[in-house]
């Protein structure tokens, strides 16, 4: 035997409970807080698209990615002085950030000051240093080989970078 009343006591409970849980979910899936893909943080990857000193352009992306030259260090403070100077925009937010080098082994860049390098081929006339050597997990210049003329470690994570002309 069925209960009328019962059913509608159900209905009137549980009605607004379940629509609360799908309100939280819905809140939860679609905020947007600084863990989620793509955002602007210390340790994230940028792919520098436009180092022009007026107009940068960056993408967030991946530090295992030859195209991501740079790691953030800091976001909206002052640099030291072996940092790069971003000040621009990634996707369609303002930033300004303080920048290491990701360089791939192998690629050539133009070096553009306290602005990030701008990677270009090896050939352009632009092109100021190649990376001969990428050294992971090691700070220590004496690491690279004859061939390299200059040299750039980074502390976090570390790395060694073994540079010469392209």
């Amino acid at each position: 035997m069925i209960f009328p009343e019962k059913r509608l006591l159900a209905r009137i409970v549980l009605g607004p409970v379940a629509a609360m849980a799908l309100v939280g979910a819905v809140v939860s899936c679609s905020s947007d807080d600084s863990s989620s893909a793509g955002a602007v943080a210390v340790g994230s990857c940028v792919e520098v698209s436009d180092n022009a000193a007026d107009a940068m352009k960056a993408t967030v992306g991946d530090c295992s990615s030859a195209k991501s030259s740079y790691r953030i260090v800091e976001v909206g403070a002052d640099c030291a002085a072996e940092n790069a100077v971003f000040n621009g925009t990634v996707g369609d937010a303002k930033n300004s950030l303080c920048l290491a080098p990701n360089f791939a082994e192998g690629s050539c860049y133009a070096d553009a000051g306290k602005r990030p390098a701008e990677a270009v081929a090896c050939t352009a006339p632009e092109a100021s240093f190649k990376v001969v050597k990428r050294i992971d997990g090691e700070m220590d210049e004496l690491l690279c080989g004859a061939d390299a003329t200059q040299f750039r470690t980074v502390a976090d994570p570390a790395t060694t970078f073994c540079m010469a002309k392209p």
